[in-house]
């Protein structure tokens, strides 16, 4: 039975995005392996942009992954957004952009109010799906699983980037003040006594320095690897 995700002033709640990775760590859905820390901080930046864990946000390294799903939520928050569409090059196209025949490559593009069309591509080469190493190169490894939905993501995210300036999405000034906002909140002893045993063997505490420097440092990953895994620097 699907439970509709409570929210608190606008936003997630802590309890209910504890509750999701609960669920999602005891189902075995790719939040199993995550430490407290980790959750944690997956739980602030959730809440930070309003986004489930899970099936928006998930773990790649130890740090927030934004999956497909989260992706197109975010876009269509946006009022310039008007609609996507995606499709793979054939292979006369790949060869006519200078790709080779073998490697997975995805045309998005996504329809703008002002801008009109705005069309980005996102590869995955033919090592990095046979998961061969090359020389210099750091591949993902869900790329060798999942090759064409790693292509689709990485074709997206630079169109999305392309056509709104995705970059702008971390601010650091608002993400400390959210962070301390969160954290002052979990330190209340009103809701720490509302918390659940569950709830604090998932999420241990962190001074708020720790955590800000946690989520400041997670948000500036989380681009450089948007961008490095596209597949086209």
């Amino acid at each position: 039975m699907t439970q509709a995700i409570e929210r608190s002033n606008g936003e997630y709640s802590m309890q209910s995005l504890e509750r999701r990775i609960r669920l999602n760590r005891e189902s075995g859905w790719g939040l199993e392996k995550g430490t407290p820390a980790q959750l944690n901080l997956l739980a602030l930046f959730c809440q930070k942009h309003h986004l489930l864990p899970g099936d928006d946000v998930t773990l790649y390294e130890g740090k927030p992954w934004i999956t497909v799903d989260g992706r197109v939520k975010l876009l269509r928050r946006n009022p310039e957004y008007r609609g996507f569409k995606q499709r793979p090059l054939s292979k006369a196209e790949k060869e006519e952009w200078g790709w080779y025949a073998k490697d997975i490559v995805v045309e998005t593009t996504i329809r703008t109010l002002t801008y009109g069309e705005v069309i980005g591509y996102g590869r995955v080469s033919s090592e990095e799906a046979q998961g061969q190493q090359v020389q210099g190169v750091r591949h993902n490894p869900v790329a060798r699983v999942q090759p064409v939905e790693m292509a689709m993501k990485r074709s997206l995210a630079r169109a999305e980037r392309f056509a709104f300036g995705t970059e702008s999405l971390v601010d650091d000034e608002e993400l400390e003040d959210a962070a301390r906002t969160v954290i002052e909140e979990r330190n209340d002893p009103e809701k720490v006594k509302r918390n659940s045993d569950r709830y604090q063997e998932i999420f241990e505490e962190h001074t708020d320095d720790e955590m800000e420097d946690r989520i400041k440092q997670a948000e500036q990953e989380e681009i450089e690897r948007q961008r490095a895994q596209e597949g086209l620097l």
